[in-house]
């Protein structure tokens, strides 16, 4: 019988998405948990208390070669974005246990029209290949989308059990473990949320509110105290590039990445500020 080797995504610090309330990393390792419980001794989970990417932990991986491995993740775009797929090294053919499992992730998480994708640009696709290990990242839907991520927390073991016979893989123990619900991971205050905003880890304009909205934050409050926190009033109505360059030569805006961090905050583009600025001062 097949054995499968599961790695879950993210971990050790890093949260990986986030959206509607809940951590990726949080999540793929509750069905982590599940599908070793569900497989028993046919599948070999990962240390969950590490982050297989960040460490480069398939590289010292010393199982055998015949295992399967899985890694588990969840996507992240806009909050319309749904579906699920699975991700193999670029180069390589879709083996059995590929197209079962995306035909029975998708159908769980519909909504993408590619259930397969080939990827050069992954780490640990590349590193299992080159160990000689036959591996494959599955993306179960969008934690940004309230959908995929209902269905999810709705179906972790049908999930579960679904991953394993996709492998030839009898369910060997079918009780549940006697854990309380998940609850909802602490969330950054406001005032952090508003300090990466101003340092541009949250986008511009509508990329950033969808970003907000989906890891339950409020965009209008985010954004006032953005502009408190840099003296600067919401545009009522929004200046002109030219307004705006006399203000940048008169010192109002600051200097370097200040300048840019500050112009971004409060809607304008940076650039072409800059740009009207350097033919003022020609």
């Amino acid at each position: 019988m097949t054995k499968l080797f599961v790695i879950c995504g993210h971990g050790a610090g890093d949260p990986g998405a986030c959206g509607n309330g809940y951590q990726e990393a949080e999540r793929v390792r509750v069905l982590g948990k599940r599908i070793k419980e569900l497989g028993g001794s046919n599948v070999m989970l990962g240390d969950v208390n590490r982050n297989y990417y960040a460490d480069n932990g398939i590289s010292s991986l010393t199982i055998p070669k015949d295992y399967q491995i899985v890694e588990l993740h969840m996507d992240s775009a806009t909050a319309s974005a749904r579906g699920a797929h699975v991700i193999i090294k670029a180069g390589l053919n879709a083996d059995q246990y590929d197209i079962a499992l995306a035909k029975f992730i998708s159908g769980m998480f519909p909504g993408r029209s590619k259930t397969i994708s080939n990827r050069s640009d992954l780490a640990n696709p590349a590193r299992a290949y080159a160990k000689g290990y036959a591996y494959r990242l599955i993306e179960c839907g969008f934690i940004s989308n309230a959908t995929d991520v209902a269905i999810f927390n709705s179906n972790i073991d049908k999930i579960a059990i679904g991953i394993l016979a996709c492998f030839g893989i009898s369910v060997q123990n079918t009780s549940k473990p006697n854990a309380p619900k998940p609850s909802t991971p602490s969330k950054k205050t406001n005032e952090q949320i508003a300090q990466e905003v101003i340092n541009g880890k949250w986008g511009n304009g509508e990329t950033r509110k969808q970003k907000l909205k989906a890891a339950g934050y409020d965009y209008n409050t985010i954004q006032k105290l953005v502009n408190q926190k840099l003296n600067v009033s919401a545009p009522k109505p929004a200046k002109t590039i030219e307004q705006l360059a006399e203000e940048v030569i008169a010192g109002k805006w600051g200097n370097g990445q200040d300048r840019i961090n500050r112009l971004k905050a409060a809607g304008y583009n940076p650039s072409a500020v800059q740009t009207r600025v350097n033919q003022k001062l020609k």
